[in-house]
Parts: C-alpha cells; sequence; structure tokens
C-alpha cells in the first residue's frame, strides 16, 4: 500500500495579501503565522509517530521553508528532501502580482466560469495541464511502487492538490474551486491494487486544538 500526505505550504508572504493574483511567485517566504503553522504540522505528525519513507517538494522557497521546519521535528534533514518543479503551482502567467480588480474583470470571470478546466491566462497554465502534470508525476515515481509499502510526504500548493484531486477521484472540473486546501493542510490518499481511496481532505487538527489555539491567539492577538 501507498499512503500518501499530500501538504499545502504555511502561510506565505503573498497569502496576507488576497488582493493580488499570486500563481508560483517561487520566492515568496512563510510569515511569521506560516512558521508557527509549520511548527504546529511537525509537532502534530511527530505526536502521530508518522515515519516518512520519502519527501518531496515544489522548488518553491515557500514550500521548502515549510518542509524544514516540520523535518526538523521529525529528524530529518533537507538533504532528505527531492526537490522538483512537477509539483509547482499552477502558473498564472503575466497575471501574477498584479491587483484581482484590475484582471477579473465582468468578461474575464465568465471565460473562466465558461470553462474554468481549460482556461489559461496569458503566458500560464490551465487547471487541466496541472493536473496532467501532477498524475503524470505521481504515477511515474509513486503508485507502481505501491507494493513496497510506502508512506510519502508531498509539500506542494492548493491548486496542484485541487486538480490532482480531480484527476483522481474524478469529479466535475466546476468543483475544484469548491474544495478548500488551508494552509499546512493534510489531504491524504492511499493506493492500493484496488486503486485510489481518499482518506482525509485538509485535515488542519493541528491548528484548532484547544492547546494551540490558546497559544496562537495569544501569540497573534486574537479573541
Amino acid at each position: 500500500m501507498l499512503d500518501i500526505y499530500l501538504i499545502r505550504h504555511a502561510e506565505s508572504e503573498m497569502n496576507k495579501n488576497s488582493h493580488l493574483i499570486s500563481g508560483r511567485l517561487n520566492e515568496t517566504p512563510l510569515s511569521e503565522k506560516g512558521i508557527y503553522q509549520a511548527n504546529l504540522l511537525g509537532k502534530r505528525l511527530k505526536d502521530s509517530n508518522v515515519v516518512f519513507n520519502e519527501l518531496y517538494s515544489s522548488i518553491a522557497k515557500r514550500t521548502i521553508e515549510t518542509a524544514r521546519i516540520v523535518i526538523q521535528h521529525l529528524d530529518y534533514s533537507l538533504d532528505d528532501i527531492i526537490k522538483t518543479t512537477e509539483l509547482l503551482e499552477l502558473d498564472q502567467g503575466e497575471w501574477e502580482g498584479k491587483p484581482r480588480e484590475e484582471i477579473y474583470t465582468p468578461e474575464v470571470l465568465a471565460q473562466i466560469t465558461s470553462d474554468n478546466w481549460n482556461f489559461t491566462p496569458p503566458c500560464g497554465e490551465s487547471q487541466r495541464a496541472v493536473e496532467e502534470r501532477m498524475l503524470r508525476w505521481v504515477n511515474k515515481n509513486l503508485t507502481l511502487r505501491y507494493s513496497e509499502g510506502l508512506t510519502v510526504g508531498i509539500f506542494t500548493h492548493i491548486m496542484s492538490i485541487k486538480c490532482l484531486l480531480r484527476g483522481i477521484m474524478d469529479f466535475s472540473p466546476t468543483l475544484t474551486y469548491k474544495v478548500n486546501i488551508d494552509n499546512t493542510s493534510i489531504t491524504r490518499l492511499k493506493y492500493t491494487n484496488l486503486g485510489w481511496h481518499l482518506v482525509t481532505v485538509n485535515d488542519t487538527a493541528h491548528l484548532y486544538s484547544s492547546a494551540s489555539k490558546s497559544k496562537r491567539n495569544k501569540k497573534f492577538g486574537c479573541k
């Protein structure tokens, strides 16, 4: 059996600017809150006695920083992480870093809504393309080895996870935007001779346990 933990990176500085289109922006670092989130995830995985046979990350700074913090709790090093461009976020091309209100005009939104699956930003990438590269990578590197009994950690991005799920579960492409994938969430999949099995989606229990919530609220001034 193959056991896959798909982990979205912790909050980045770009995530704090929701009025801007993010996309890849691979040099974006984690925010202070993101560092805190990554530590909570690392502690949770350690307390749950999760042992990874293999670790992968996209080459984006925010995923690598998340992975580095998490694995410190699990006694791995950065040398244990295999980095690949195949796990990168959906490429928003010429739109990256631009204000949403400037780009998402009624006309553009109508185009996206009519066929979000194939819509491609200028010089960017469609959801279909993301699904295809994610499925290609997973099938090439992992599913053919399911009999090895591997537990694998994959640090990646919101749309990469959503599009992979769409391909595996074969649900309507119009639903991809309705799937919540929060920062440091765990989406867990298993693969056997019977195919794919979805275990959890957007599991963020480590962020909302009574202990971590109290510390987080105190640290960030929340009520």
